[in-house]
C-alpha cells in the first residue's frame, strides 16, 4: 500500500487487489476530506487503516462495479457520511454483487450499500469538483473535475493508452465520445482508478482518443468488405489474450469490435 500526501491536500492510496500473480492495483484519492471510490472488498481491510487515520466527508464513486464500490457499505456503516452514486446505478448498488469466481478472486463480492444521489458538484473549503458524466467503460460512469488544479479523475475511462480487451459493460463508441468532450475542459494531471497520476494526463488522453479512433477506421473498413465481427477481431487483435480466458470472455477484445 503506497500513500503520498502533498501540500495540496491530496492523498493517492494505491492497493493491490487478488491473489498472486493476478493481482491488480487500485488507485484511490482523497481530495480535501473527498474519497474518491473505495477500492474492492478485498481492499478494505488495508483501506480501513487509512480512513481511520483521515478525515473523510463524503465518498464519490465514479461507477458502480466491484472494484470501486467495495467498501461503500462499511464507509456508510461506520463514517456515517454521503457515499455518492450516480442515480442510475443506486438501486444495483443496494444489492449485494453476485459474480463469477474469477471477480471474486481477484476483487470480491461487495455489501450492498444505500448511496446518495450524486450531486452537480462537490465543495470543500479549499476545492470544487465538478461531475461529470462520462459513459464508456460503464453507461453510468461518471469523472470528477477540479478546474482551479486542473485535476481531472478519470475513473475507469483512461487506465491505459492501448486497450486490448473491454468489458461486457463497455461501450467504446460511448467512451470515444466521452474523451472528446473531456478534451475541451481545462486540465493538465489525470488521476486515473488503477494507473495512478498521469501529469501529462491531457496528452495522454489525447493519444488513447486516436488509438480509439485509429481501431475504428479499420473495423468500419473491415465491415465493407463483408468480413464478420469475429475475423475482424482475429485480424486487428491476433494471438489469445489470457485474461480473455480467465474471464470466461467477459473481458475480450471483441467487445471492442462490437461497440466501437
Amino acid at each position: 500500500m503506497l500513500i503520498k500526501n502533498n501540500d495540496t491536500g491530496l492523498t493517492s492510496i494505491t492497493l493491490k487487489s487478488g491473489i498472486f500473480p493476478y493481482q491488480l492495483e487500485i488507485c484511490l484519492y482523497i481530495v480535501d476530506g473527498i474519497l474518491i471510490d473505495t477500492g474492492s472488498a478485498n481492499t478494505l481491510s488495508k483501506l480501513k487503516r487509512v480512513l481511520n487515520k483521515e478525515k473523510i466527508s463524503c465518498a464519490a464513486i465514479t461507477h458502480v462495479h466491484e472494484d470501486h464500490t467495495g467498501a461503500a457499505s462499511w464507509i456508510k456503516r461506520n463514517l456515517n457520511i454521503p457515499v455518492y452514486l450516480h442515480n442510475d446505478s443506486i438501486s444495483e448498488a443496494a444489492v449485494k454483487t453476485s459474480i463469477p469466481l474469477y471477480r471474486r478472486l481477484v476483487w470480491g463480492n461487495r455489501d450492498g450499500f444505500d448511496a446518495d444521489p450524486m450531486p452537480l458538484f462537490i465543495e470543500t473549503g479549499r476545492y470544487r469538483l465538478d461531475v461529470i458524466e462520462a459513459p464508456g467503460h460503464h453507461n453510468n460512469h461518471m469523472v470528477f473535475h477540479e478546474k482551479k488544479m486542473g485535476w481531472l479523475f478519470t475513473g475507469d475511462l483512461y487506465v491505459s493508452r492501448r486497450q486490448l480487451v473491454a468489458f461486457k459493460d463497455e461501450n467504446i463508441s460511448d467512451a470515444i465520445n466521452s474523451i472528446k468532450n473531456l478534451l475541451q475542459l481545462d486540465f493538465k494531471t489525470v488521476f486515473c482508478g488503477h494507473s495512478g497520476i498521469h501529469h501529462n494526463g491531457k496528452e495522454k488522453l489525447k493519444a488513447k482518443l486516436d488509438y480509439f479512433l485509429q481501431i475504428q477506421e479499420q473495423v468500419r473498413y473491415l465491415e465493407k468488405t463483408g468480413l464478420p465481427h469475429e475475423d475482424i477481431n482475429r485480424k486487428l487483435f491476433p494471438g489469445k489474450n489470457l485474461w480473455t480466458k480467465i474471464s470466461g470472455r467477459e473481458w475480450s477484445s471483441l467487445n471492442i469490435i462490437k461497440t466501437i
